[in-house]
């Protein structure tokens, strides 16, 4: 009976440290551009065989981020974009494309378009967008680029390329690292239907601060209650075991 109990428990533990990891690395990124949520889903694994013990161990994956856009903040800066619908942009990283909804852009000393980490922007066509030094960039809400380059006399404005808007695949993503996700392999990306852009705005993070610390604490609490009670059975059992050797 110990043992089963103790099994029981120690599931409970896991399945709870995971959506504590979940809601910190939420709450330390409730003010990243572009985050998505993280979601920890814990399901039971069901021990098997002869000889297993009654109850099933907490299997924890991570259920892909929440791919609800955040809420637009205006920054002013035009080196600023914030989608809309259910829009992604996609750069090309050292392991392959990736989608954001960070739009921090800059422009590299070559003249490529980029992401906050470097990455280019890739446009409609699959490709990098190549810029010319310029005296003023404008991005229109489909994604067009253009800009009056700083040798013009004449002040017209010239387009460079057009921003792809990514439409949110169908299956999970993978987070590689901050605001950058993997789409699902062997997932054929299609462009949105739906989605705009807005210069000199940012996409927020999608986290509720508040929703997200309530439910820190409550899984805290629940983690708490859970070993003091790991811990009663374990005394108890130590007890009953004392008496009986001694009758």
């Amino acid at each position: 009976m110990q043992s089963d109990s103790l099994y029981t428990g120690m599931a409970g533990l896991q399945a709870i440290n995971a959506r504590m990891q979940a809601l910190a690395s939420n709450l330390a990124n409730a003010q990243t551009p572009g985050y998505a949520a993280l979601q920890a889903v814990t399901q039971p694994d069901f021990y098997q065989g002869s000889n297993a013990p009654a109850g099933a161990d907490a299997a924890t994956f991570n259920a892909g981020p929440d791919t609800t856009q955040g809420p637009p903040r205006e920054t002013g800066d035009p080196m600023n974009v914030a989608l809309s619908g259910d829009a992604w942009l996609q750069v090309q990283t050292s392991s392959g494309p990736a989608l954001t909804r960070n739009g921090t852009l800059a422009i590299s000393a070559a003249g490529i378009l980029t992401d906050s980490s470097g990455n280019p922007v890739l446009g409609t066509n699959g490709q990098p967008i190549s810029l010319p030094t310029l005296q003023k960039l404008q991005i229109g809400t489909d994604g067009t680029v253009s800009g009056i380059p700083a040798n013009s006399t004449s002040g017209q404005a010239q387009q460079y390329g057009q921003i792809a808007l990514i439409s949110t695949p169908a299956g999970t993503l993978t987070q590689l690292s901050g605001t950058l996700y993997a789409p699902p392999a062997g997932v054929t990306l299609s462009p949105s239907t739906n989605g705009g852009l807005q210069q000199g705005y940012l996409n927020q993070s999608n986290v509720n601060p508040t929703q997200a610390m309530m439910e820190l604490i409550g899984d805290s609490r629940s983690y708490q209650m859970q070993t003091q009670l790991m811990h009663s059975q374990s005394t108890a059992s130590a007890d009953l075991n004392t008496l009986v050797a001694q009758g």
